[in-house]
């Protein structure tokens, strides 16, 4: 808490902390008037998105943040992908994958502090915009665009360290010491709270103008409303939404006529196809001059992913977040989507955009990286891309859809689920697939082997399961799913637990004690599910006394 008071007080572009500490001038701009114009109170907002693609970088309080992202918890601890790199690279990673992580670990700290700074602007709109005298429908839209921030921050603290401190508003100096963590069920209720107040006040995204696409809207609203309640349905012992609930969100944004399914998968996760019809929200990256936060305008997403090798080629990056044999062998090979999740030495000889590239086995580890994270060029800042980052799209829509139909006893639930099939049997492989053709997407030879499902029961559950990993791999959801479904556990030990990195040269586990030290992270949920949790930073529990987490 000690770091999140530094970054309310800090966190707005425009103040330093200085300005806090001297009086306000009468008749001049401070930060209670601020927002008393149309365009510095759209300038406050801008802000916020600022935050979603700053991975790495300097804090409010000046120290330096390592790189956090959310493919750690949602796909590297999972059995989707590895580290990669240099094996001894991402100190603070090492640490993670074998849950030996501790509250000094940077990472805790990097992931708590990235979350408040976010909740801090956010509150400080919610705060100051309502008293602007600024025209109402624009007032409307920017608070609805700051309970959605602040909605999506809590759930990213929440994913990461379970129940947290809840802030509605600036922290005062006279409740410094005095603010307590709430509970799992408190925080879900915040960010449902905060969720439900933007679908009230946001637009559509075709009542937009073209100038302002990637803001926030009344479809991404729902889309993290429905991503919010299906994880707190697994988890959360105190919860009294059902899955109608879910399918309220989906079947809202289904029938909205918002959104549908680009037709060829393989065109998602080009850097030229930014925006598509398919996409719900994604952080708008532009090309700038600076390689790290908070003077970045682009993000180090798709570098730090790209395959590391020595001559730092078009191609090269830092060789992290590597998809595992495991989740190359839940593919049916001939799958089109699995060429646009992987390539690497150990798939259709290591081309990429039409190059046999060469690969250093001793800084991967395992055969692949992930696909939908490739560069065709290196940006000219390496940790700069102005390739968007996509965080929700329609595919899940439907898939989550499935979900709540299922549990409701609906038909539709093998519709939806085979909508995502048929699009995948439709679709290409990946762009560049063959060697001397960059721009190409190559058809298949073949009808690839992906029927519509049929089954019924526990069978269909599984397959809608099986399905998610298929169709959204490599995209940060994997650790959630498995948590939310009771099979964390389960599912990585049996693959963290032996050595399938394939560059050891011996038959030792890779993580011998996976099981029993991911244990010892784990808070316990509903029914007894096991939910691991980072600990929080060392500093905030002993400057506020906050309860800490096991580990």
């Amino acid at each position: 808490m000690k770091n999140i008071l530094l970054i309310l007080a800090c966190s707005l572009f425009f103040y330093s902390c200085e300005d806090f500490l001297n009086l306000k001038p009468q008749g001049m701009e401070n930060s209670d008037n601020y927002m008393n114009t149309e365009d510095n109170a759209i300038r406050v907002v801008n802000g916020m998105y600022d935050l979603l693609g700053q991975s790495e970088g300097k804090a409010p309080d000046g120290r330096w943040l390592d790189h956090h992202y959310e493919f750690f918890l949602g796909s590297m601890v999972t059995d989707d992908s590895e580290k990669g790199s240099k094996p001894s690279d991402g100190g603070g990673l090492i640490e993670l994958l074998n849950w030996s992580i501790n509250p000094s670990t940077t990472l805790c700290n990097a992931f708590w502090i990235h979350g408040y700074w976010g909740i801090s602007r956010a509150n400080y709109v919610l705060t100051n915009l309502p008293n602007s005298p600024i025209d109402d429908t624009l007032k409307n839209r920017l608070m609805g665009e700051a309970y959605f921030m602040r909605g999506y921050w809590y759930f990213y603290l929440l994913k990461h360290f379970g129940g947290v401190p809840l802030l509605e508003e600036p922290v005062q100096p006279s409740q410094y010491g005095k603010i307590n963590r709430a509970t799992l069920h408190e925080t879900f209720m915040q960010i449902e709270k905060d969720l439900s107040e933007a679908i009230k006040l946001l637009p559509e995204r075709s009542e937009y103008a073209a100038t302002d696409m990637g803001r926030a809207t009344k479809g991404a609203a729902r889309g993290y409303m429905a991503r919010v309640l299906s994880y707190q349905l697994g988890i959360d012992s105190e919860c009294d939404k059902t899955w109608q609930n879910v399918y309220d969100q989906t079947s809202a944004i289904i029938t909205s006529g918002e959104y549908k399914l680009v037709s060829n998968f393989a065109t998602l996760f080009e850097e030229e196809n930014k925006n598509t019809e398919e996409s719900i929200f994604e952080i708008q990256c532009l090309e700038g001059t600076a390689y790290d936060a908070p003077a970045s305008l682009g993000t180090a997403y798709y570098y730090f992913q790209a395959n590391r090798v020595e001559n730092k080629g078009a191609n090269s990056g830092y060789g992290f977040n590597n998809p595992t044999e495991n989740l190359v062998q839940a593919f049916d090979p001939t799958d089109p989507r699995l060429s646009c999740t992987v390539y690497g030495i150990g798939y259709n000889s290591g081309i990429l955009y039409g190059t046999k590239l060469k690969y250093d086995r001793t800084q991967q580890s395992t055969n692949y990286f992930n696909r939908k994270a490739a560069l065709a060029e290196k940006p000219n800042i390496s940790k700069s891309s102005n390739r968007n980052v996509l965080l929700m799209r329609y595919g899940e829509i439907y898939l989550m859809h499935a979900e709540a139909c299922f549990y409701l006893n609906k038909e539709e639930a093998r519709e939806y689920i085979n909508y995502i099939r048929a699009r995948a049997r439709q679709s290409t492989l990946c762009r560049g697939f063959n060697e001397g053709d960059l721009t190409g997407y190559p058809a298949l030879v073949s009808v690839p082997n992906l029927p519509d499902v049929t089954s019924t029961g526990e069978e269909l559950l599984h397959a809608i399961w099986h399905e998610r990993r298929l169709e959204l791999a490599m995209e940060n959801l994997r650790g959630w799913d498995l948590i939310r479904t009771g099979r964390f556990l389960d599912v990585t030990s049996k693959v963290k637990d032996t050595d399938r990195l394939n560059n050891t040269g011996d038959d030792e586990p890779r993580y011998p004690n996976y099981r029993e030290n991911c244990l010892r992270h784990c808070i316990q949920g509903k029914g007894g599910i096991y939910i691991p949790v980072l600990p929080l930073p060392l500093s905030e529990v002993q400057s506020w006394g906050l309860e800490q987490n096991p580990y």
